[in-house]
This record gives C-alpha cells, sequence and structure tokens, in this order.
C-alpha cells in the first residue's frame, strides 16, 4: 500500500485531507493547505467529468446508441450541447433543453421518463420561459461542475432532451472523474449515430428493419434513400449489416477538439478553413498548398457544423482569411453559418471559395448559393478547360499583392458575369469576359470594404498557390 505524504511538510499521521478542486494535491491538515494554496492555485483545476449517455435506452437497444464523454468541468450546458451534437452526428436542427432529474437512477432499459421528476430545467436563453431561479438556468451561464458538484445534483440523473417533435431522450450519469483537458474527448461508445427528422427512436427501429430485410417494400426503398440522399445528417453507405454498429470516434475527437476557440489569439491575424464534407484524399492531394500557407500564418481547419459556426462568430477579430474548402457548405442546412460568413464579410474580411468547390460543386446549387443566399451574386459556370490564362493588369488584386503573378497553364472552372476589374485572370480565347480566379469587393450600404474570392484550378497548380497567397494579403 503506497504511503500518502503531505505535499507541504512531508509527514504523514494517517490523516489525509485532499485538494477539493483538482482532488490530486493531498496535505496533513488544513494548515499546510491553506500554506500551499498561494502556488498551487496556479496549476490547479478541476477534474473532467466522465459522462455516460444513453440515447432513447428504453427503445433503442439493438444496437444501443451510446457515447462516453470526457468533460472539461468548468465547460458550460451551452458547450456540452454542441459536444453532444457532434458525439451522436446531429446538425444542431431543432430546439433542445437539459433536466436534472430528482432521483439517481441509473442508465438502462428500465429508465422510463414519464415517471421522470423534474429538480430543474436547463436552456438555451432563446426558450428559457421565465428568468433564472432554482428550478430554471442558463446553459451558457451553468457550468457543468456547479450541477455535477452542487450538494441537492450531484449523482442525479440528467436528460438532454432535442428536438421536441422527435423527443430524442439522451439519459447523462456521471461516471467517474479524469485527468483535466482543455477539450470534450469521447473514450467510448457504440451505434451509428441517429438520422435527423427520421421520426424519433420508433422511425430509427424502422428505417433499420428495412435495411436488415431480404426484400424491402416500395415504402422501404424510398425510406433508405431518403437516409442516404436527403436527410440533413444523410450517410451515403447506409446501415445494412454492420454499418448500424459503426461510428468513427477518432473523426469525431477531430471535431470535438475543434469546438475548443480558447487558443484564438484576438489579432485577425489566422486563417480559417471550412471544410464540411472533407475527402479522405484532401490532406494528401493540397498539403504543399496548406503547408506554405502554414509558413505565413496559423491556419486552422474545422470540420464540422458546431465548430464551424463557433469560429465564424469569432471570425472578424481572429481571422485575416476564411476559406471554403468543399461544396458541401453551399447546402440549405448551413445557412446559418452563411450568413454568419455574410456579416463577417460586410466587416471587411475575405472569404475565398476554392480548393474542392471547382472540383464538385453543381451548377443549380452553385448559382442559386450565390444569387439567393444572401451574397446577391450573379456568378454562374462558364467555360472548364485547360488553357494558359494571362494576369488582368487592371484587376484589384494585382495592385494589392505583395507577390508578382504571371500567367501560367491550368485546368479550371471560369466563371461568368464578374466585374472586369475583379477578374484577376483573363479567361481562355473565345470567353474573356469570364475568369478562373476572383477577387471581388463586396460593397453593401453601411458595410465595410471585403472580399470574395474564386479559385477555379481544380489541379493545385503552382501558380494557384501563389494566387491563393495573394488573395489572403501575402
Amino acid at each position: 500500500m503506497a504511503i500518502t505524504m503531505c505535499a507541504v511538510c512531508g509527514e504523514c499521521d494517517g490523516k489525509i485531507l485532499r485538494c477539493s478542486r483538482c482532488h490530486s494535491r493531498e496535505y496533513c491538515g488544513k494548515d499546510c493547505q491553506t500554506q500551499d494554496w498561494p502556488t498551487h492555485k496556479k496549476s490547479c483545476k478541476r477534474q473532467n467529468f466522465i459522462l455516460r449517455v444513453d440515447l432513447c435506452p428504453s427503445y433503442l437497444t439493438n444496437p444501443r446508441v451510446t457515447r462516453t464523454l470526457s468533460c472539461p468541468a468548468n465547460a458550460s450546458f451551452a458547450d456540452l450541447h454542441e459536444a453532444l451534437q457532434i458525439a451522436f452526428g446531429w446538425k444542431d436542427c431543432h430546439l433542445h433543453e437539459f433536466e436534472v432529474l430528482n432521483h439517481s437512477e441509473s442508465m438502462g432499459d428500465k429508465f422510463s421518463a414519464s415517471s421522470r421528476a423534474t429538480l430543474l430545467r436547463i436552456s438555451p436563453s432563446n426558450i428559457l420561459e421565465e428568468a433564472q431561479d432554482d428550478q430554471n438556468k442558463c446553459s451558457s451561464e451553468t457550468l457543468l461542475n456547479q450541477i455535477l458538484d452542487g450538494e441537492l445534483t450531484r449523482g442525479k440523473t440528467i436528460l438532454y432532451r432535442y428536438d421536441f417533435g422527435d423527443d430524442w431522450e439522451h439519459v447523462m450519469v456521471c461516471g467517474g472523474r479524469a485527468d483535466p483537458t482543455e477539450n470534450f474527448e469521447l473514450l467510448g461508445g457504440e451505434g451509428h449515430g441517429c438520422a435527423e427528422d427520421v421520426g424519433g427512436s420508433y422511425g430509427w427501429i424502422k428505417l433499420i428493419e428495412a435495411y436488415d430485410s431480404n426484400n424491402p417494400t416500395k415504402d422501404q426503398r424510398e425510406t433508405m434513400d431518403w437516409f442516404e440522399e436527403e436527410a440533413h445528417n444523410k450517410d451515403s453507405y447506409g446501415l445494412r449489416g454492420a454499418a448500424k454498429y459503426t461510428w468513427d470516434k477518432e473523426k469525431l475527437n477531430t471535431a470535438l477538439k475543434e469546438l475548443n476557440t480558447s487558443a484564438l489569439s484576438g489579432d485577425a491575424s489566422s486563417i480559417l478553413l471550412i471544410s464540411l464534407g472533407k475527402e479522405f484524399w484532401f490532406d494528401g492531394m493540397y498539403a504543399d498548398m496548406i503547408a506554405k500557407l502554414r509558413t505565413k500564418a496559423t491556419v486552422r481547419e474545422v470540420t464540422d457544423s458546431m465548430s464551424a459556426m463557433k469560429h465564424v462568430k469569432k471570425s472578424i477579430e481572429n481571422y485575416s482569411t476564411i476559406i471554403v474548402t468543399d461544396a458541401v457548405f453551399m447546402q440549405p442546412i448551413y445557412h446559418a453559418i452563411n450568413r454568419e460568413l455574410i456579416g463577417y464579410v460586410k466587416s471587411g474580411g475575405k472569404v475565398i471559395f476554392g480548393f474542392m468547390v471547382p472540383n464538385l460543386a453543381e451548377p443549380p446549387t452553385f448559382e442559386k448559393f450565390f444569387s439567393s443566399s444572401g451574397w446577391g451574386l450573379n456568378w454562374k459556370f462558364g467555360t472548364y478547360t485547360r488553357d494558359t490564362y494571362e494576369v488582368n493588369s487592371q484587376a484589384h488584386l494585382t495592385g494589392l499583392c505583395q507577390a508578382t503573378l504571371k500567367s501560367y497553364s491550368m485546368k479550371a472552372l471560369s466563371l461568368q458575369n464578374a466585374k472586369p476589374q475583379d477578374r484577376v485572370y483573363a479567361g481562355p480565347d473565345g470567353a474573356r469576359d469570364q475568369s478562373p480566379a476572383i477577387f471581388a469587393k463586396y460593397e453593401r450600404s453601411g458595410a465595410k470594404q471585403g472580399y470574395v474570392g474564386w479559385l477555379g484550378d481544380v489541379n493545385t497548380e503552382e501558380g494557384t498557390t501563389t494566387l491563393l497567397l495573394a488573395m489572403c494579403g501575402f
């Protein structure tokens, strides 16, 4: 058995007093703890809470859908909401709230929502029905340690309700403590995340039955097609065989890490990549281009809508340029993030659409996005060809950038309807009114001068890297 020594005097008389915050510093008594506090408080951090979360445990049993999260003690319940959205694959399309139940019932198939007694509710400010009191708390102002370590609420079951129509109930209990971290982290779990708007647990069970059927009905086939092609959190691979048990812990932990904005410098010098439809080959294909960006600035990347929204809301004071790297961003489900992005440009920011966008964008979606989602730009698809493109000496960018732009050959998607002074490169022969590279002043009444850029190169030519750096101000 290990002998515990006082952290101050080194003595041990059998009585141990531990720091109530970090639980790792040990003392022989109160006097030594008081003496040590001015030094210890600099490194003293509350331990994380380990939350075991079970989605609709009374109904979802084969497979169960669970996640175990290590959660920073000083995180708010608004932060926990974001982490749960990522962990379970939701898209934050609906309202939510937390309920602290007036019992300590364990998770499992005996949990009954109908018999619960609510001790208090924790809600976002937009649905908080009453002023904050002992029974109603604001999620952004309520910390996990205040509830999970609270005298009246310690050990209680917490319910996270998402989508009051489908009524997804996530039953949470604290399963212990862990070393403190800055980020939420997934420790384990099981089951594929459920589909948005599928009809709750009953609809999810029916969807799995459709995939398990050897001879699905017409309705079942239509439901499977909807899940693979149209659901907000669609999965093109479906749920056949073992797929209903699969979930990507590594990918989700990457997204959880992206939620942390504490390292943002506040000097608007970094570059943000928004990669909501990131493919496995992205890092390899664009390695050189991103590496050269990193020699000029701090580059951060977000791959989930929750983290994207969090960073874009803080963009004007932290990012000099935001680059949208794929066409998934243009889907209507991301309208709220797009609205924030437009606000960033109106405040003087720069947004560039490039990387995988010209490879994968579809003309109707692309053109509707720029004309009708708030941008007010009449950009349309033009030619898609390899050519040697000449620099437009009258373009805004040629007078702003530090580098000397040169003509070069690239295979690119050119756009129509850009103003002559916005076309960095002239279009191909026979289509000089088009351009594969656009850097347009975004001028709106009452707005600061921002810019919107387009990179139509589909093969990452060396000249495009120089062009990208120029658009970013280098």
